[in-house]
């Protein structure tokens, strides 16, 4: 289910929604046990100042031990995500959650310890719980960051609440210009319409994040005081679910042919030697021993697209989905590639996938030649189109 360059819109939002409120929950029940804040790190690095300059070392120490163990959840996360990519892993996404389970874990069998006295309240079972949690936090909004194409947190409320104003007042103004000088009748009408805009929808999902990290701390709360002992099983189960899920069902990832040994371009006879620098090749669902594959990102596989290719060949498989939320995310991955001044081709594609492309508009958008059946063609085409690239 999880993936670097594959995730649709609404699969980004499902995953965000899912982890905001573990975040709030993890964090309340963090406050209520060790009296701190383990995922708001502009306010523990306003008290690690605050210490420093009024000379409380002790607690300077331990925020900014709060901040370091932070900071190496994310680093973590990041060491995990990318090795995982450069070794082809199908799911890569397993490795941190699974990793965050075992943090939160930690602090569970920590907070059981500190309930049961059999540790001071002040000691060292403090430190290794605020660092543990810290360092789940740290490692969740770096992962959901990933996911996300560094668009949303899952661990604080900052950004959100920020955002919520800019897309609001953006809203309002895109309503207006629909609305003026026209018939109040018309209102109906375009608020059906408008429940598809993007500013809506980003809407909506930046209001989930916020109502369920504000339900994790709600719940956080309650389970904390009726089941102290038992409170952290419910985030933890929630992690492994979603290992579970990312295993079964992995995305279908975008990957950069091997040039000099796909063995598509060995049948074809194509030679890398005679390939254009400039001319860059994709394939979705490298790893087609997995029975089913869910929807690619197109977006976030264009933001790491090196900027030396003019034409870009994108390569599906029968195992790709193109559903309306994946063809939503190519219609506007094309648009970028276009605003770049860049040209893509689409190969490989089924009859329903092709089906799917005509009726989504993008056969019209890419061109009919644009749209070829096998990689040959394909190559072919896109050399074609690099010329008067070239020549400009």
């Amino acid at each position: 289910m999880i993936s670097a360059q594959a995730y649709s819109f609404r699969q980004k939002s499902k995953l965000a929604i899912s982890l905001s409120w573990i975040g709030g929950y993890t964090n309340v029940v963090a406050l209520i046990t060790c009296h701190a804040t383990i995922s708001h790190m502009t306010g523990a690095t306003t008290s690690f100042g605050e210490a420093v300059a009024g000379g409380d070392y002790a607690t300077a120490l331990f925020l900014g031990f709060i901040l370091i163990t932070f900071f190496t959840g994310a680093c973590l996360s990041a060491l995990m995500t990318e090795g995982a990519r450069r070794r082809g892993i199908r799911s890569k996404y397993i490795l941190p959650m699974l990793v965050e389970a075992v943090l939160l874990l930690i602090f569970a069998l920590a907070t059981e310890l500190l309930i049961a006295r059999q540790f001071a309240a002040g000691g060292a079972v403090i430190w290794w719980m605020t660092g543990a949690a810290s360092m789940a936090m740290g490692l969740q909004n770096a992962t959901i960051t990933r996911i996300s194409g560094n668009v949303v947190r899952t661990t604080h409320l900052t950004g959100v609440i920020t955002d919520l104003g800019l897309e609001g007042v953006q809203y309002l103004y895109w309503w207006r210009d629909k609305t003026r000088s026209r018939h109040w009748s018309r209102n109906g009408r375009l608020f059906k319409v408008s429940r598809r805009h993007p500013t809506v929808l980003r809407l909506l999902l930046l209001l989930s994040i916020f109502g369920s990290f504000l339900l994790g701390v709600l719940l956080g709360t309650w389970a904390y005081k009726q089941w102290p002992s038992y409170a952290m099983i419910a985030p933890i189960a929630f992690l492994l679910w979603i290992v579970w899920v990312d295993y079964r069902k992995p995305i279908a990832d975008a990957r950069e042919l091997d040039l000099l040994g796909d063995p598509e371009l060995k049948a074809y006879g194509i030679l890398h030697s005679l390939l254009p620098k400039d001319l860059g090749i994709y394939r979705i669902g490298p790893h087609l021993h997995a029975n089913r594959v869910s929807d690619p990102d197109f977006q976030t596989w264009v933001e790491r697209m090196p900027e030396r290719w003019k034409v870009v060949i994108l390569a599906l498989t029968p195992l790709v989905r193109l559903t309306s939320n994946a063809l939503m995310d190519l219609d506007a991955a094309y648009e970028r590639l276009r605003g770049n001044g860049r040209r893509l081709i689409i190969c490989g594609i089924t009859p329903s996938q092709y089906k799917l492309l005509d009726g989504s508009g993008m056969v019209d958008k890419l061109g009919a030649e644009n749209v070829c059946p096998d990689l040959e063609f394909a190559v072919a085409q896109g050399i074609e189109m690099l010329q008067p690239i070239r020549t400009a």
